[in-house]
Formats: C-alpha cells, sequence, structure tokens
C-alpha cells in the first residue's frame, strides 16, 4: 500500500468506489473524502440503473443474451423481455469448491446439449447468433454483466465528483466473500478490470484493493449502530459476532474492540467461516418440493426455453420460472414462522389451467406455512452453527460476545431473527441489524477505502505484466492441435510437439505481500544410455494475443531463463521404467518432475522438483 505521510493524507481529496458483486444483488458505492475520516451522511450508494429498472439500491445480478422485445428491454438486471433467457447466480460459478460440483457442472453441461447432438446446438440461437443458453465462461458472462453495471455507476460518479475522474486519486474496493479461492478472486478481479474498473477510466488510479464482504459490513455496522444510538453497547475489549446473510453465501466474523476513539479499531478473533446456505437456497428448496408434487411431466413445462436451448453449465431462468420466483419470493420476504398461515400461488402459464385432483386447482398451488418452515430450515441451521462456532471461539478466548449483528438481504427475514434468537437462547445477547442492512458491505468497503491507512486488512492488487510459459509435447487432439505437430512417442502416444502452457498470464490478479504459486508437470525420457539432463527454457511474451504454438512463434517469445534440469546422479531404480517390445530396443526411462513458479512483489523465481528434492532453481528471473 503506499506510503502516505499525514499531511498529505489530510490535505488530498480522493474518490474512493466500492463494488460489492453479489450473487443475487449488485451495489455500487463511493465516496469523495478529504483525508482519511468521512461522515456516513457523505458515502454514496448509486441508484439509478437505467430505464425499466427498479431504481433501489442494488441491482439484480441477471444478464440475458437473448434478443429484447419491442420494448427495447435492457437485458440485464430487472429490464428483461418476457421470453429471455436470464442468466442467475453466476457469480457462485467463479468458484467451483470440488470435483464433485466440477463434475456437475460437466453432466449439466451435456444434458443441456443433448449429449453432444451438434444439430441442437446448432439451431440454439440468440442475440447476435449466440445461443440463448450461452456458451460463454462465467468470467466472461460476469464481465459482460459489470460492463452495464459500470455504465450506469459511471454516471452517477461523474454527477457526485464532478468533473474530476481524470484528476482526483482513485481508489477502488472490491468485496469477496470469506474463504474465496483464487481461481475466484482472480476471476473476479479480471472481470471487473475488463468491464471498465481500471486506469483507462480512472487515470490516476492508486489502487484496487479486496476486502471480504464481513468485515467490510462490520466495519459499517459498528459506525452506524455508534452514531445512531451512541457507544453504550460497544465497549473497549468488548466482543461481538457479525453475519452477513446474502443471496448465495453467508460469511460470519467475530471481533474484539480494541479502541473506539479517536478511532474505531477492531481485532479480528479466530477464522471468518462461511457456507453456501443464502437466501437463493430457499428458492432451490421450494423448486424440488413443487416438481415431487407436480411431478417432472409438469415441472419441465415451466421452462420450456430452458429445456430447449440449455448448451452449457450456467443457471438459468425463463418467463415462467421468474413469474413463479417472483411470486414466492413476496411470500419468502414475509414470513415470520409457523402461524397455520396458508399461502396460495398461481402457477404461470402454460401450467394457469393445471388440474391435479387434491394438489393443483385450475392453476393453484397451497403452501402451508410447515412447508415454506421447511425451505428455510436448511439455511437457517447452517447460519445458526456458524454463529455458534464463533460464540465458542469468544468464549475460549475467555470473553463473551454481547452483540450479534446481522446485515445483507436475507438478514431483513423476521423468520432468520426470531431463529437465531431464539436457537442460540440470546437472553443476554443482542441481535442488533442496522436499517440500512441491505447495503452494509458496500458502504462498509467505501469505509475501508477511505480508511485504508488503518484498514490492515485490505489486500492492494496488482496485475501480472507478462504472460510466462513453456513448450510441451501434450496429447494430441484433432480438435485442438495442428497434424504439422503430430508426432509419436517410444510407445506410438500420439503427441502434439511444441505447445506454448502458459502457467502465468498477462493480466491476471497479483496480491501484494502474497506470494502467486503456479505448478506444471514435465515428463521427462530418456535411453538408459543417455544423460539424465535436459535444459527447459521458460519464455515470456508482453502482448494480450499469446501464441499457442512455438513452431510458427519462436522469433516472438523471450527466453528469459533456462533451467539445467540434471538427474544424472539419480539411480536408475528411482525413475519408471518403459520396456520396448522387441529386440535390440533400449529401455526408456521417465521422470514426472514439478516445475514451479513462485511470483511476490515482481519477483519471479523457478524450481524443479522431483522425489521430493529440488534439482534446478533459479530466481529474480527478469520480469
Amino acid at each position: 500500500m503506499e506510503e502516505e505521510t499525514e499531511d498529505k493524507i489530510v490535505r488530498e481529496t480522493r474518490l474512493v468506489i466500492a463494488l460489492d458483486y453479489g450473487t443475487t444483488f449488485t451495489g455500487v458505492g463511493y465516496a469523495t473524502p478529504q483525508g482519511n475520516e468521512c461522515p456516513l451522511d457523505e458515502v454514496g450508494v448509486n441508484k439509478i440503473w437505467g430505464d425499466q429498472m427498479n431504481n433501489t439500491d442494488k441491482v439484480a445480478s441477471v444478464i440475458s443474451y437473448s434478443e429484447p422485445s419491442q420494448n427495447r428491454e435492457q437485458q440485464w438486471g430487472t429490464s428483461l423481455a418476457p421470453s429471455s433467457v436470464a442468466m442467475v447466480h453466476t457469480k457462485l460459478e467463479l468458484d467451483t469448491h470440488d470435483v464433485f460440483e466440477e463434475l456437475d457442472l460437466t453432466i449439466q453441461a451435456l444434458d443441456g446439449m443433448r449429449n453432444l447432438n451438434f444439430q441442437h446446438i446448432k439451431t440454439s440461437k440468440g442475440q447476435r447468433g449466440l445461443p440463448s443458453y450461452t456458451q460463454k465462461s462465467p468470467e466472461e458472462i460476469v464481465s459482460d454483466y459489470l460492463t452495464k453495471v459500470f455504465e450506469h455507476a459511471g454516471k452517477a460518479i461523474d454527477e457526485f465528483a464532478g468533473r474530476l475522474r481524470g484528476e482526483i486519486a482513485t481508489d477502488i474496493v472490491v468485496t469477496i466473500p470469506t474463504g474465496w479461492s483464487y481461481m475466484a478472486i482472480n476471476s473476479t478481479y479480471r472481470a471487473l478490470s475488463k468491464a471498465g474498473f481500471n486506469r483507462e477510466s480512472f487515470p490516476r488510479l492508486r489502487e484496487i484493493l479486496f476486502i471480504s464482504e464481513p468485515e467490510a459490513a462490520a466495519r459499517y455496522t459498528v459506525r452506524y449502530l455508534k452514531e445512531t444510538q451512541g457507544d453504550t453497547f460497544l465497549r473497549e475489549n468488548g466482543y461481538f459476532v457479525l453475519c452477513d446473510a446474502g443471496g448465495g453465501t453467508v460469511d460470519v466474523v467475530s471481533y474484539r474492540v480494541k479502541q473506539l476513539a479517536p478511532t474505531l479499531q477492531l481485532q479480528e478473533i479466530g477464522c471468518p467461516t462461511g457456507h453456501r446456505c443464502g437466501s437463493i437456497f430457499i428458492n432451490i428448496e421450494f423448486k424440488r418440493w413443487l416438481r415431487r408434487l407436480i411431478g417432472d411431466k409438469y415441472y419441465s413445462q415451466l421452462d420450456p426455453q430452458l429445456a430447449a436451448n440449455k448448451i452449457s453449465s450456467h443457471s438459468t431462468e425463463g418467463r415462467a420460472m421468474r413469474e413463479l420466483m417472483a411470486a414466492f419470493d413476496e411470500h419468502k420476504v414475509g414470513f415470520e414462522g409457523n402461524n397455520g398461515q396458508i399461502f396460495q400461488m398461481d402457477l404461470p402459464n402454460p401450467l394457469h389451467n393445471l388440474n391435479i385432483p387434491g394438489i393443483v386447482d385450475l392453476g393453484q398451488i397451497t403452501l402451508k406455512a410447515s412447508d415454506m418452515e421447511m425451505f428455510f430450515d436448511t439455511c437457517v441451521a447452517q447460519i445458526v452453527e456458524l454463529i455458534r462456532g464463533h460464540m465458542l471461539q469468544i468464549e475460549n478466548r475467555g470473553g463473551r460476545p454481547k452483540n450479534v449483528f446481522l446485515v445483507g438481504g436475507f438478514g431483513e427475514s423476521q423468520y432468520l431473527q426470531r431463529q437465531i434468537e431464539y436457537t442460540l437462547g440470546l437472553s443476554d445477547i443482542r441481535l442488533r441489524r442496522p436499517h440500512t442492512s441491505w447495503t452494509a458491505v458496500v458502504q462498509g468497503a467505501v469505509i475501508c477505502g477511505i480508511e485504508k491507512s488503518t484498514t490492515r486488512s485490505l489486500r492492494p492488487a496488482t496485475t501480472c505484466k507478462h504472460s510466462y510459459g513453456i513448450s510441451l509435447d501434450t496429447l494430441f487432439s484433432d480438435a485442438y492441435h495442428s497434424q504439422r505437430d503430430l508426432v509419436r512417442d517410444s510407445s506410438n502416444v500420439p503427441l502434439a510437439e511444441g505447445q506454448l502452457i502458459w502457467m502465468l498470464n498477462k493480466g491476471d490478479l497479483c496480491l501484494r505481500d502474497e506470494e502467486r504459486t503456479v505448478e506444471q508437470e514435465i515428463l521427462l525420457a530418456f535411453a538408459e544410455t543417455d544423460s539424465k539432463a535436459k535444459v527447459l527454457p521458460i519464455y515470456r511474451y508482453s502482448y494480450d494475443d499469446r501464441p499457442e504454438r512455438y513452431r510458427n512463434s519462436r522469433e516472438e517469445l523471450d527466453t528469459v531463463v533456462k533451467l539445467t534440469i540434471d538427474l544424472n546422479t539419480a539411480p536408475l531404480h528411482q525413475f519408471d521404467i518403459e520396456r520396448a517390445y522387441g529386440k535390440n530396443k533400449p529401455a526408456t526411462y521417465k521422470a514426472h518432475v514439478k516445475l514451479v513458479l513462485k511470483l511476490r512483489n515482481e519477483v519471479l523465481k523457478a524450481s524443479v522438483w522431483w522425489k521430493d528434492l529440488e534439482w534446478a532453481t533459479t530466481e529474480n528471473i527478469p520480469y
């Protein structure tokens, strides 16, 4: 983080922008502080998102690639043509946690492609020739969506900051869930940079900084309640737990109050925790219930475009499902508990006249309060356990929490609030929720940016300046490789010779003071009588149009280092031995080595490992 003198901080006016890209809604906040302090009422939140929108503090995290109707819908947020197939919950696709989730995405994709039926894929057309159920990656979809966000938020920022955008020092703070992987953070960074949150749009951009959603929410919530209710509920050395309950993820963090004045200082206790148990999972439980209720035959008719055009693994909703979920959301938001209430919903076209005796009456279904409670309880139970875990962490330190703060859109649920109070037995602990809890994260992120000199948990971002890679022979595929690169190894396996494998990518996120480590397995093969040493060049490329083949790009590549991997001292029995068929054919000795690149604060190092030993290393590779 830039070194700034106190005098400079006091004198300088800055522009601080915050982006809270959420699973269901997205918010943008901003402020122009003079120094490192700013009153809460001078933190702005964008509310203008364009025509045909519900212009509120946040905009729906939805985009469609379908054609607009004659009404010229924007095809994002809430401005969607009735027949549109909308991309929803794409944020969660940025972070697949395990192999099972990746397999699930693959199965969905194959199902949507009718198991690779080319005719089906070819005839599925949408906006500008794209399939309605787009083939774009999650990162590309998020970038397209954030481009829309930037277009409208940029106008508001211009009005807020006057004509100073090109002249004023700027910081951009981006919120992320607790425990998000590097892959997800990197995809978010690349998407927002491409969307316009970059130095080209803000010539005096100093830093893009990441902050966890619950920490941003905690800083805003404590400050808001302190200013509106006084500081009697907070004491130095006191503890509190904050739960940020959003649409996709729920994050919980706990703090000790180190200092109240002259500035608030918080100490994080233990490790932040989070689960995918936000409000969209209540919707998923409702859909499962409905599917069991009316059966697959009728349920599949609720979204015919999804069934017809699904050719990727993205979460989508068509017209019928959007109408149904909008009606369900009205009941969900107002649900307070099992008081015997009955909820009646009309199924949309084409099921608006459906009759199933005892189940559906002229398209109308009935939900009991116990059904709604069942939809909620899977999520609520996980949230309660997250909070309980943090209360135990505090108690293990010899303290006791006095407050539990609840923020986020899901945090507005009366049922969730009551269940937390009842289940945790908060008789001597106050559950507090600011009236502005829906925007607590984005406003808190603005505060963190204003107070960046004292907010130690901010993670400054830099960009990888070049791409770094190596040339390898990989398994040959007719779909991806040129016949001119086809060779065969000693076992007659077809290989694509000299394919460029890029390990570090230009434009990738590098978190300052954090090491970025990438690995690549390399197969080395030797005859028994050959030298067991190989030279491995590492190449650098500084432009966006990276080549894929060494054969036609060798003059474009910079060879930044040549690593000599010398395995001559290794006993032969440590190699994998491949016996050749036929007389007088020598055996082949193989070693699967691992190339490791480490980048930290613009210092790049490389090493090669085999059998848990380092066989080659170099430091200070030209960067």
